[in-house]
């Protein structure tokens, strides 16, 4: 067991890719390069050994707002864009992981050809020093103001994915909530992964929080307004996911975008490492590549789990929870029997209307924003 270690962040720049055929010379290629630089030169090997390096969302693909030749970029990221996880791409990054004896985090467009050719998932992954691919946990909640840019949830194929994916890539058997949300044990520590927008949902740490996750990874793309000042979200959830769950949480945010029409500086960096009470122990406070590292310190968060002081997560009083999602929000299996598409986008599903007609919101008295 590894009490104390280092974890390196990646902020790596992303060149958005049109085929999966670029993805080495776009972005793969650099992600090895740099890997040796943060192994090398931020690990304490007889302090805190380099264990964990971390890269941002969809680091070797990018995004692509361009559907062509298709109909959608449903399909132009299933069909062109994503990749195998394992396969290729992750054997690269595993012979790293074997070299270094570190485990490694990462975030892609992934299609599982047994599930479906045609639909892909934004997958957060984790290799082992051994260079497997140990953990696998697809976006629950992908954004949905572009429409239709991000990856499809498991929530759009909920019968089909519990199926699949049950008891897989650390998963238990027949467990919902771990199939969802899985946690794995490993020797430095239980990890969990967080991907970019599901961090406006406090449920989802707190699924792999009540699953014992100690360290959570999180990948992310959040681009402005949401990730500088004033607004700050960015750090702002990182903090509060840390501090409500008592972990750690390693956030590592993504350098440029290369993408026709797309500010150089529109993802603002700010990787960063937040400790169990909340408080930042390193980032990088500017955008564009770089790499940093912090130490994090299971023994210490285990020790404070111990202290029934301010211990958030024990002191739930989950009975009156129990109702408040009984009645369902977002509509469920929406891609189960149908390809993603325009006739059915994810962002007009959204149940604002019945939320009005509820009393839960109250309409504005001026015309409807949008």
């Amino acid at each position: 067991m590894s009490d104390l270690y280092t974890v390196v962040m990646m902020q790596t720049n992303r060149v958005g890719i049109e085929k999966r055929e670029q993805i080495r010379e776009a972005n793969l290629n650099r992600c090895l390069e740099l890997f040796g630089y943060g192994a090398r030169r931020l690990a304490f090997r007889g302090y805190a050994p380099l264990k964990l390096v971390v890269f941002p969302e969809v680091f070797l693909q990018g995004w692509n707002d361009n559907a062509a030749p298709y109909d959608t970029i449903f399909a132009k990221v299933a069909r062109d864009m994503a990749i195998t996880v394992p396969g290729p791409e992750i054997e690269a990054l595993a012979e790293r992981a074997r070299e270094f004896k570190t485990y490694i985090a990462g975030n892609v467009h992934e299609v599982m050809p047994d599930f479906s050719e045609d639909i892909a998932f934004n997958c957060g992954f984790i290799i082992d020093p051994q260079g497997e691919v140990i953990y696998k946990r697809h976006k629950y909640c992908p954004y949905l103001p572009y429409r239709g840019r991000d990856d499809v949830s498991p929530h759009d194929v909920w019968d089909r994915y519990l199926e699949f994916m049950d008891g897989k890539f650390g998963r238990k058997k027949g467990d919902v909530l771990s199939c969802m949300f899985p946690v794995v044990e490993t020797d430095i520590g239980k990890l969990g992964y967080l991907i970019c927008n599901e961090a406006f949902y406090s449920e989802h740490s707190r699924a792999m929080a009540l699953q014992g996750c100690e360290v959570l990874i999180r990948s992310s793309g959040m681009a402005e307004p949401d990730g500088s000042p004033p607004q700050d979200l960015w750090e702002v959830t990182n903090r509060a996911h840390a501090a409500f769950n008592t972990m750690w949480v390693v956030a590592c945010a993504p350098g440029h975008l290369h993408v026709p029409g797309n500010p150089m500086n529109a993802y603002p960096g700010n990787s960063m490492v937040v400790d169990f009470h909340g408080a930042i122990t390193q980032r990088i406070p500017y955008p564009g590549e770089s790499v940093t590292a912090a130490q994090i310190n299971i023994e210490a968060l285990r020790r404070r789990r111990m202290d029934p002081r301010q211990n958030w997560l024990t002191q739930i009083r989950s009975e009156a929870f129990r109702t408040m999602y009984d009645k369902p929000i977002y509509p469920i299996n929406m891609y189960n029997d149908t390809l993603p598409g325009d006739q059915a986008d994810r962002s007009d599903a959204q149940p604002i209307r019945r939320f009005v007609e509820d009393g839960i919101f109250i309409a504005p008295a001026g015309p409807r924003a949008g």
